[in-house]
């Protein structure tokens, strides 16, 4: 493999690794400053760890798959549409909520980007790659 391939995968891991950063960063300030939670209990903090958690799943997959699996052109795209989502769905609940439920979507949205968003920004990503004729992973 060429240096000039080494270089560009290094590159898209470290960006991976920096959206994935960002989207950590923006669960970890909604579970610390945006909820709602009253009077601090051990359930109300469990539950709040535990989402965190499970909205960082995401995240944590998308930087596994660049580093562990060296497939930085799948999951910088991965992380990219995860990313978007959930900037969509911090938006949609705390600036412009639409209705009493519309919290709920944080509940769901980790599912969604795993399901559904993360694989769809995972196969743009990787087809602009071999469109352009740009490895999409370091072992191609």
């Amino acid at each position: 493999m060429g240096w000039r391939k080494v270089r560009q995968a290094t590159r898209l891991a470290k960006v991976t690794l920096g959206l994935c950063a960002l989207g950590v960063l923006l669960h970890a300030y909604t579970a610390v400053f945006k909820s709602n939670g009253g009077t601090p209990s051990a359930g109300g903090t469990l539950f709040l760890l535990g989402l965190l958690l499970w909205s960082c799943l995401p995240y944590a997959l998308w930087a596994a798959v660049a580093v562990v699996r060296h497939q930085p052109g799948l999951a910088v795209g991965g992380a990219v549409a995860t990313l978007a989502f959930d900037f969509y769905m911090h938006y949609s609940v705390f600036v412009a909520p639409s209705g009493s439920t519309a919290a709920l979507g944080l509940l769901f949205a980790p599912l969604w980007n795993l399901l559904l968003f993360g694989p769809l920004g995972a196969a743009l990503s990787w087809s602009l790659l071999r469109l352009f004729g740009q490895p999409a992973s370091q072992g191609s």
